[in-house]
C-alpha cells in the first residue's frame, strides 16, 4: 500500500493535522489531531515542527497545506486578513523543504468545498456550493468536482461582503462584513460585550461555542447575538442563491456544527425571504471541521 497523505488545514486559531487516503468510497483517516495556530514570525517553523512530531518518524507520498487568505498561482500568498505574517510567503515550499516532502499550498474555502463535494456531503451532487463557517468565512462552488476559482483566484470570499457599512470593523478593512457578524472571533467578542453589560466576569475569555452553549440554554443575551448573526448568514444565502443557483448548500466550519441554534434559523430566515429564488437543501457538513484537512489530503493527492 503507498505511503498516506497529509492534510494540513492552517485555521485563524487552530491548526488540524490529518494523516490519511483518500478513496472512491469516501474519507479513510488514519491518525488526526488539532494544535494551536503558530502566529508572527517562525510560525511556519514551529508549525514544522508540530508536524514533524505529529508524523513521529512517519512516511507521507506528499502532503497539501490550506491557507486562510488568497494565493497566486505561484502559490504564494497574496493576502490573509486573519494570518497577516502570511502575506507575501510561499507556505507550500517552505513547509516542503522542511518536512523534505512535496507540500502544496490551497485556499481553505475552496480544499473545504472541494473534499465536502468529492468525499462528504455534497458526494453524488453535480452542483454544490460549500459555506464554511468559521474564525473566517469562506464559500466556493464546486460543479463537477472542480473548485470554481475565478479569473483572479479569489472568488469565495463570502466573509467580505459587507451588509452594513456602518457595521463593526473588519480584519479586511471594510465595515459589516458577514465574518464580523458570523465570525467565531466576533461572535466570542459579541458574547464577551453581553457578559460584560450583565456584570459577568469569566474566568477565562468567551468563546464562540460558549455562546452556542448559552444559547442553547436559553441565554436571552447569547440567543440575540445568534439572531443577529443567522439573520445576516440567510441575507448571504439568498445573495448565493440569486447569483450562483446552486444545486445544493453544505454549511461546514465549527459553527456550521452548531445545527439546531445556527443553520436551522438561518434557513428558516432564508426560507422565508425568498420569492423568485429557488431554494436548494441546505445540509451540514459530513465532514465537519476535518474538511479543510481533507481539501488539503486531495491537493496532495494531485502532486503525485
Amino acid at each position: 500500500m503507498s505511503a498516506p497523505l497529509l492534510g494540513v488545514d492552517l485555521g485563524g486559531t487552530s491548526t488540524k493535522l490529518l494523516l490519511g487516503r483518500p478513496g472512491p468510497d469516501g474519507a479513510e483517516p488514519l491518525e488526526q489531531t488539532q494544535v494551536p495556530t503558530p502566529r508572527g514570525p517562525g510560525a511556519l517553523d514551529l508549525l514544522a515542527d508540530r508536524v514533524q512530531a505529529f508524523l513521529a518518524g512517519r512516511t507521507v507520498a506528499a502532503a497539501g497545506v490550506t491557507v486562510p487568505g488568497l494565493l497566486d498561482g505561484d502559490g504564494v500568498v497574496t493576502r490573509s486578513v486573519n494570518l497577516p505574517w502570511l502575506d507575501g510567503v510561499a507556505v507550500g515550499d517552505v513547509l516542503g523543504t522542511a518536512l523534505g516532502v512535496p507540500v502544496v499550498a490551497v485556499h481553505d474555502g475552496r480544499a473545504a468545498a472541494r473534499a465536502e463535494a468529492v468525499l462528504g456531503a455534497g458526494r453524488g451532487h453535480a452542483d454544490v456550493y460549500v459555506l464554511t463557517l468559521g474564525t473566517g468565512i469562506a464559500g466556493a462552488q464546486v460543479i463537477g468536482g472542480q473548485v470554481l476559482a475565478g479569473a483572479h483566484l479569489s472568488a469565495g470570499e463570502v466573509g467580505h461582503v459587507s451588509q452594513d457599512d456602518h457595521g463593526r470593523l473588519c480584519s479586511c478593512g471594510q465595515r459589516g462584513c458577514l465574518e464580523t457578524l458570523v465570525g467565531a472571533e466576533h461572535l466570542a467578542r459579541r458574547w464577551q460585550e453581553v457578559l460584560a453589560a450583565e456584570g459577568s466576569t469569566p474566568q477565562t475569555a468567551p468563546t464562540a461555542r460558549d455562546l452556542v452553549e448559552a444559547a442553547r440554554a436559553g441565554h436571552p443575551g447569547a440567543s440575540a447575538v445568534l439572531d443577529q448573526a443567522t439573520t445576516a448568514l440567510a441575507r448571504a444565502l439568498l445573495a448565493l442563491l440569486a447569483t450562483v443557483d446552486p444545486g445544493l448548500v453544505v454549511v461546514g466550519g465549527g459553527l456550521g456544527q452548531a445545527a439546531d441554534v445556527v443553520v436551522a434559523p438561518a434557513v428558516v430566515k432564508l426560507t422565508e425571504r425568498a420569492t423568485f429564488h429557488s431554494v436548494p437543501p441546505v445540509v451540514p457538513s459530513a465532514l465537519g471541521p476535518w474538511a479543510g484537512a481533507w481539501g488539503a489530503v486531495l491537493g496532495a493527492a494531485d502532486q503525485r
